[in-house]
């Protein structure tokens, strides 16, 4: 990055960032973009500026540092080319969306999806940025339980990915709609949409996002109640991609708690409480959502090997993660489970 300023190498940098963010070397992308935005900034560019900070943002975004991307779409957010267009200003509310839902901020993050929407009505909007909106919608909805309004906004996403020709932004789509049939109890539907999704998401194209997908798709399985072959199938390909392109503290407590629900439902007790007790003593450094779902498991897990005391306490754990994530339906089932448990009193 010991290069000169001026035009040529402005392009080179970006040319280099491009390339490492293609290649999901996000740290070095990252580093680049920011040079190269400087160097933007100081020459007047405000165009490359603009996108190669957008690009810093995006590359922690994809390094799990949401803070960090937060802080930059922020930046990004009052800048004046932002404001005067409309397909920039939302894009970076839907990155700022996606972030904030990433901390488990949903109150916030469903107000800048909400936002992001509104600007994508207008048709002149590129169709893939107005599914990338839609989608942040989609997604903040079902993470904070509002199922129904989920699936209203989940018929014009579908109306939207119908029209995409873009393969990787329709993959994203169906596995979001999907995911909120399977939080309604439609399991026939989340089947049908993640296998739309997996027609898509390739992993040659993005192996980070294959792998994602499959991992989550394990977890909306098995949250349904199927433990089958294919359920397995996609923990195992989550788990050999993430041998190949690393293991982040997120990756690997999402694929333990994949593996510690899978057990559970098979009624291997010992092996699933094995995986959650050293998730579950990480919650304060987890999102508040992911938090309240691995101290529920353990509660369920807990209260079938009789420590029942334990698992009162880490069912009031898990609500109290709901409460501060925003998912005020999963609160509210706890909470039901609470005031049922033998020794809630």
């Amino acid at each position: 990055m010991g290069l000169a300023a001026g035009a040529g190498d402005e392009v080179l940098l970006e040319l280099r960032a491009r390339e490492a963010f293609s290649k999901r070397d996000y740290q070095t992308a990252g580093q680049l973009a920011k040079v190269c935005a400087e160097q933007a900034a100081a020459g007047g560019d405000q165009g490359t500026w603009w996108h190669m900070t957008f690009l810093e943002a995006e590359c922690y975004r994809d390094m799990g540092q949401q803070q960090d991307c937060i802080a930059v779409t922020k930046r990004l957010r009052v800048h004046s080319l932002t404001a005067e267009s409309s397909e920039l200003m939302c894009r970076v509310l839907t990155l700022q969306s996606v972030s904030l839902q990433g901390l488990g901020e949903l109150d916030a993050a469903l107000a800048d999806a909400e936002a992001a929407v509104h600007i994508g009505t207008d048709n002149r909007l590129r169709t893939e940025i107005r599914i990338e909106a839609q989608t942040a919608l989609v997604a903040t909805l079902a993470e904070r339980g509002d199922n129904d309004e989920a699936w209203d906004q989940c018929r014009v996403l579908i109306k939207l990915l119908e029209a995409s020709t873009d393969a990787q932004a329709a993959g994203k789509g169906y596995w979001a709609v999907g995911n909120v049939a399977f939080l309604r109890q439609e399991s026939g539907h989340g089947v049908h949409y993640h296998q739309l999704a997996a027609e898509r998401l390739s992993p040659s194209n993005d192996l980070a996002l294959w792998a994602w997908f499959n991992r989550a798709s394990a977890a909306m399985r098995l949250a349904a109640g199927i433990a089958d072959a294919e359920t397995e199938d996609c923990m195992d390909r989550a788990e050999l991609a993430a041998s190949i392109i690393g293991v982040t503290d997120d990756i690997r407590r999402s694929n333990n708690m994949n593996r510690a629900h899978w057990h559970f439902q098979r009624g291997e007790i010992d092996e699933a409480a094995q995986l959650l007790v050293p998730i579950c003593e990480e919650s304060p450094s987890m999102a508040h959502q992911t938090a309240g779902e691995a101290n529920l498991l353990l509660s369920k897990t807990l209260r079938v090997k009789g420590d029942c005391s334990a698992a009162l306490r880490h069912l009031k754990e898990s609500r109290a993660y709901f409460d501060q994530s925003g998912a005020k339906d999963r609160a509210a089932q706890v909470a039901a489970e609470i005031a049922r448990f033998p020794q809630a009193s």
